[in-house]
Parts: structure tokens; sequence; C-alpha cells
């Protein structure tokens, strides 16, 4: 072991003492050493399961982490998330009602320190027992726990499609997530909850999009996505959800009911980001060339004529004059046909829309 830093004695003296003092903690500047050697004491005492020993070096790296980015990137670096991981699964088993306090202390810790491209990490924390964990925290613990435990979720959900879709199946984790979005206990646990749903309908078989629609999440998305206006990612990723569930015939039946779908879209087609456009043309290609009615509620041309009297088809148009993949040209210029085709009676269309038009549809 690399010998320990001058500052070793300091370390040591508050290491397991009132580890939220963030006066002495701002000013400790974490060595590679001290790192290894906290990390060392907590996989040891994880493995060997002395939970008085755990929870204070649990609670260290999460105090070190928290006081400045250099000791989080160095804690990082060090394989801090390995440790906490292996920790975390290590003391679910069991059961995890009987090390709750432990749990909750290394998750909040882990979030921290996040590096969820090891295979290790996301094996320990995709594991049965430990997802088993992540739910009973997302049940019972407090605001900033089930906020970390959904930010986990968010991460492995982000990261391993197979291991999302695994996890699905884990007794009552879809149903805590929603509940934290629909009775939300604070804003950034309701975010983080978002998120982790949004990721999971990302990565979404058939069987999983059905339940999560019975579970009125069309609407939900629908909803966040008027209300994240400044929030880039969010609307990103919500809008990935989104076509994801129109990907299948319950998903897109919800989104024909549902007043909000053609003016979100259309509005969320331009001033978000090239991705999220992506999406939007993705989610009106696979909503309007599956409308089979012809009236739906007394609407000509149902989600067809509702694009149409908001403007999609000019915004198409422009779409087709600027940069973008060959896959959306594609579904764009294939989305504008089929307008076209349906526009007998709407009279949304004028000769005039062609003018300038450097491509040919």
């Amino acid at each position: 072991m690399p010998p320990m830093s001058p500052m070793s004695g300091n370390l040591a003296s508050f290491r397991f003492a009132d580890v939220s003092n963030s006066t002495t903690l701002g000013a400790t500047r974490l060595t590679a050493a001290e790192a290894f050697s906290i990390l060392s004491q907590l996989a040891l005492a994880s493995r060997r399961g002395e939970r008085s020993l755990c929870r204070k070096s649990a609670a260290t790296v999460r105090a070190l982490a928290s006081a400045s980015d250099r000791n989080r990137r160095r804690l990082a670096a060090s394989g801090a998330a390995c440790v906490l991981a292996a920790a975390f699964r290590g003391f679910s088993r069991g059961g995890g009602s009987e090390s709750f306090d432990i749990l909750c202390g290394i998750l909040s810790s882990l979030v921290l320190v996040f590096s969820f491209e090891d295979e290790e990490v996301l094996s320990d924390l995709g594991s049965p027992e430990s997802l088993d964990s992540i739910v009973l925290i997302l049940r019972c613990g407090d605001s900033s726990e089930r906020r970390n435990a959904a930010l986990v979720l968010k991460e492995i959900f982000s990261f391993d499609g197979d291991l999302a879709r695994a996890a699905a199946r884990v007794e009552g984790l879809i149903e805590e997530l929603v509940g934290l979005i629909r009775d939300p206990i604070s804003p950034r646990c309701a975010k983080a909850a978002l998120l982790a749903v949004f990721h999971l309908m990302v990565s979404a078989d058939e069987w999983m999009a059905a339940r999560l629609v019975r579970m009125d999440m069309v609407r939900l998305v629908l909803e966040s996505l008027v209300d994240s206006e400044s929030d880039k990612r969010m609307s990103e990723v919500a809008l990935a959800a989104f076509g994801r569930l129109c990907s299948f015939e319950p998903g897109r039946k919800k989104a024909y009911e549902n007043a909000l779908t053609m003016p979100v879209l259309v509005k969320k087609m331009f001033g978000v980001s090239d991705l999220a456009t992506e999406h939007v043309v993705y989610s009106l290609w696979v909503l309007c060339k599956n409308w089979q009615g012809g009236e739906e509620e007394g609407r000509g041309g149902g989600c067809v004529g509702d694009a149409l009297q908001l403007g999609a088809f000019l915004k198409l148009l422009m779409l087709l004059q600027v940069e973008c993949r060959e896959g959306v040209r594609e579904r764009a210029t294939d989305l504008l046909k089929h307008m076209y085709e349906y526009e007998h009676g709407v009279g949304c269309i004028d000769n005039e829309d062609f003018k300038g038009l450097r491509l040919p549809i």
C-alpha cells in the first residue's frame, strides 16, 4: 500500500467523529492513499458484516465527497462506487429491513460517486436482493432517501436496457416509482422518479409498455412535458419515453384520446434540441401513420387533422431545409406525404407553403 500522506493523522482524527462538520471537511484534501484506506476499511467491514463500522465508513465517504468536487473525483477514481455497491448488496442479503439504516446511508454515499460504467456496480445493484432493498427504500424512506433510490434506478435504467427490463419485474418497483410521481413528497424526489420511469419506458417491451399505459403514464408524460419548459434533458427523455409508448397500440390509443398530445408534440418540434426534434418526428409519424379513423369526437381527420391545424405541416417543411439525420429526414418526408393525402376537407395546406422548398416531397 502506498505510504500515507502527512495529512493522514488529521483524517483519522475526524474519520468517525462528527462527519457533518463541513468546516473541518472543507479544509480536507483527500489523497489517493487516504481514499484507498477508507474504502479498504469499508470493504472489510462489509465482508465481515460489521454494521457499526460500515455505517461510519459510509458516512465518512459521504462527508468527504460532499466537501469538495476534488474529493468526490478522488473517491470515484479510487473505486468507491464498486465498494459501496458491493456493501449494499451484502447488507441486502437476508432481507434489507434488518439493515435499513445502513442501506440508506450506503445509497446516499453512492449517489455522490456514480460510476455505472463498471459491470461490477451494475451486477451488485441489479441483483434481486439489491433491487428488493431499493424498493423498500422507495416505500419506507424519507424524502432524500427515496430520491437517492430513484436516482440509482435512473442511472441503472439509462445504462443497461436489459437490466431495466429485468428490474421492472421486481414486485412493487414500478408502483413505488409511479407513486412518487402521482403523490410527490418533494419536487426533487418527483423529478428523480420521473427520470427513472422515463428511462424505463425507453427500454420497455410490449408487456411493460401495456402496464405503464394502464398506470396512466401517457398522461403523466405529456403533463411533464408541459411543465419542463426550461429543462432540456427532461424534455428529451420524456419525448423518447412517449415515442416508445406510442410504438405499441395501447399507448397510441391513450395518446389519441389525450387533447394535449398534438399541441405538445408540435410545440416541442423546435426549440429544445436536435434529439428532441427526432423524438417528436418519430411520435408524430407513428401516431399519424397508424391513425385509422376519419372522425374522432367531431374533429376532421383526427390526430392528423389536429397536427395540420397546429402547423405541423409547415414545421416539417422547415425541418427539410436544415441539416438532420437521414432517418429523420425520411420520416419527415413520409409524414408530409401522408398529411397531404389527408388534407382534403381540412384546409390547412396552401400551395404557397411549397414556395422555396429545396427538396421535393
